[in-house]
């Protein structure tokens, strides 16, 4: 399943990806690693000032 995620730096730059396969920080808390359908991107959590993700697929996950 893809999604939209939106990332939101510190610097009010953004970065919206529209094939998210899935993303999370690490167990540290130091990064944020996003896989898309295309590339991994890790990002620093602090250049991140807020993540946003489409809220359909929580709501599919807790139907199943």
């Amino acid at each position: 399943m893809e999604y939209l995620l939106k990332v939101v730096f510190v610097d009010n730059s953004e970065l919206v990806l529209e094939d998210t396969r899935k993303h999370f920080v690490s167990d540290d808390l130091e990064v944020l690693e996003i896989t898309t359908t295309h590339e991994v991107l890790i990002v620093p959590m602090r250049q991140i000032k807020y993540v946003a993700c489409d809220a359909t697929i929580f709501k599919e996950a807790v139907q199943s």
